[in-house]
């Protein structure tokens, strides 16, 4: 893309709000801008600024859309990314945020860097190969991907309470039961057992920390193989820690659809290495019951939010195809539930 077809608005309003915290000045301006492919919650565009002092730099614009599949404040996530600036956790600096509905980008919007790297994604066969190859010939990715876990498990809960909202166990359940409710099509008798099975196993309180919410190797960057950028932060909340690691340890996440996927814990290493990994650097001990517990709570997190995009666009508040696509998510993700609870295997109708 060149110059002339940037968009002047879009361009003049992430310039604005760079200049609003002194990350551009008046002689700056913007040579590339375009929409990236993706973004369920969130729009990302790509954007290159040339500056006045003759620098080159990237950045992603990072937009909360009217119409979204997560209900989650955009600016909580900026506050975020401002948090962990300080933290040993490769995460791009941010520039300048917009909470205003009315922008030229359609929505509330925040700038940060662009780092390098690409997202993996666990449904394509031959990314699958790509981090088993890794896993097998020395594990950089996983040992990224486990001791960035610890460093974020270890962030001060008091102090990722001032960007994040907090919540335990129980809120967490509440919250996404009550998205269920509020937009689930039809009842659904797996889901509706498999919370009662989750209130049941509430596991005793630990030290709550920050937690990432949506931790898994497709929400970072890969570069030359080790993991070069944390992202997509919407879902990021102050609870245990123990949530981020069931969450990830769903079969989904790495890589089932409707074929299996890797039998690597997300894609990316051995369970049971990851998991002696994690105790090692964090201190807190892995109770694989607790871990299945909060993957069912994962799971549950994963129906209620695409039933969200199902009704978007059965309401017509959308014509995004993708949303509607979400539908096939929902069989395996039920059979993940069954067989967290025991139950015998469901067919995938």
């Amino acid at each position: 893309m060149n110059e002339a077809t940037v968009d002047p608005a879009k361009a003049e309003a992430m310039l604005a709000i760079m200049q609003s915290v002194g990350s551009a000045s008046a002689g700056d301006h913007v040579t590339y801008l375009e929409q990236l492919q993706g973004g369920w919650s969130r729009h990302s565009y790509a954007a290159r600024v040339s500056h006045g002092d003759g620098r080159q730099r990237e950045y992603i614009v990072r937009v909360r859309p009217r119409v979204s599949t997560l209900d989650t404040d955009l600016g909580m996530e900026f506050r975020t990314f401002s948090l962990l600036v300080d933290e040993p956790l490769p995460t791009p600096a941010v520039h300048g945020f917009e909470p205003s509905v009315q922008t030229p980008f359609d929505g509330a919007f925040f700038v940060m860097d662009r780092l390098r790297g690409d997202s993996p994604n666990v449904w394509r066969g031959r990314d699958r190969d790509v981090l088993a190859a890794n896993w097998h010939g020395g594990a950089g990715i996983a040992e990224d991907l486990v001791r960035h876990m610890a460093s974020i498990h270890a962030i001060d809960a008091d102090r990722a309470a001032g960007a994040a909202v907090v919540r335990d166990f129980d809120a967490t359940v509440d919250h996404w039961q009550g998205v269920y409710e509020e937009h689930k099509l039809i009842s659904d008798p797996v889901v509706d057992e498999a919370y009662a099975w989750v209130r049941s196993r509430r596991p005793d309180a630990v030290a709550p920390s920050l937690v990432h919410g949506d931790y898994r190797i497709g929400n970072c960057l890969v570069d030359d193989g080790r993991i070069s950028a944390i992202l997509d932060w919407e879902l990021s909340h102050v609870g245990d820690p123990r949530f981020d690691l069931g969450y990830m340890s769903l079969d989904y996440h790495a890589g089932k659809f409707t074929t299996p996927g890797s039998q690597l814990l997300n894609a990316v290493a051995d369970r049971d290495w990851f998991h002696r990994r994690y105790t090692e650097l964090s201190g807190r001990p892995v109770d694989i019951e607790v871990v299945n517990t909060f993957a069912a709570v994962g799971a549950l997190m994963l129906f209620a939010i695409m039933t969200t995009g199902l009704r978007l666009y059965a309401n017509g508040d959308t014509t995004d195809i993708r949303l509607a696509w979400t539908r096939f998510v929902l069989p395996g993700v039920r059979q993940d539930l069954s067989h967290l609870m025991g139950w015998p295997s469901l067919a995938a109708v």
